[in-house]
């Protein structure tokens, strides 16, 4: 039996940042026993004014740094620079979930493969849009440090470029945010399950996430309606 997980996050959502080692958990503890389905919800689609709005009277990109670096010490296990949201400020979170979305698409038209086992194209893409950002400060936003990380995974910048001009990636985007599952969706980062009857969201614990898998995957597969 194998469940499948509707991931939402935004790249530029330190919560999202710090939930990948669960991912990663779920990925070892359950192996092909749980499908991860990666989507995007547009939390920082306008950084700069929802920063601009939000901590106006919290000591603005300043007060969002020190925030930043103060969450970074609960979590030793991800990396996040002393400047981060005070140099090179992604515009927006849209262009990078394009870029992720693109190849995404690729993958599954088996126009390229990934050479890690255990992740991805589009996992190894998406983790290094995020550790761009926390780690080293980068404007993900911009298409040139998107196309870095495409070269670094040996894409092609061509056929990533092709479904960004013709709308496909932006068609495959706006499905993320206009499904019916989407409407469920508080924030970064949500875990849909169960054909969107349950959801966690938020800085929840493993143990909870875990739970909820075994839960279904203890489920009879003749169940009755009320099970």
């Amino acid at each position: 039996m194998t469940i499948n997980i509707d991931y939402y996050s935004d790249v530029l959502c330190i919560w999202a940042y710090s939930a990948k080692i669960k991912i990663d958990a779920i990925k070892e503890q359950f192996s092909n026993q749980v499908s991860i389905n990666y989507l995007y919800t547009p939390l920082f689609v306008d950084m700069h004014t929802m920063l601009e709005k939000n901590w106006a009277d919290k000591g603005g990109l300043q007060g969002y740094n020190k925030m930043m670096l103060k969450l970074n010490g609960m979590f030793s296990y991800v990396e996040v620079h002393p400047e981060v949201g005070l140099k090179n400020l992604p515009r927006s979170s849209a262009s990078c979930h394009q870029f992720l979305k693109a190849i995404a698409l690729l993958e599954q038209r088996n126009e390229i493969h990934s050479t890690d086992e255990n992740n991805t194209l589009l996992e190894q893409a998406d983790w290094l849009l995020r550790l761009s950002f926390f780690r080293d400060a980068e404007d993900v936003s911009q298409q040139s440090n998107q196309m870095a990380i495409a070269e670094q995974l040996a894409i092609p910048r061509s056929a990533v470029e092709t479904l960004l001009t013709n709308g496909e990636a932006m068609a495959a985007l706006a499905a993320c945010t206009t499904n019916d599952k989407q409407k469920l969706i508080e924030g970064s980062p949500s875990f849909v399950f169960n054909e969107g009857r349950q959801k966690l969201y938020g800085n929840i614990g493993y143990h909870i996430i875990e739970a909820n898998i075994k839960a279904l995957l203890s489920k009879p597969e003749n169940k009755p309606e009320w099970y």
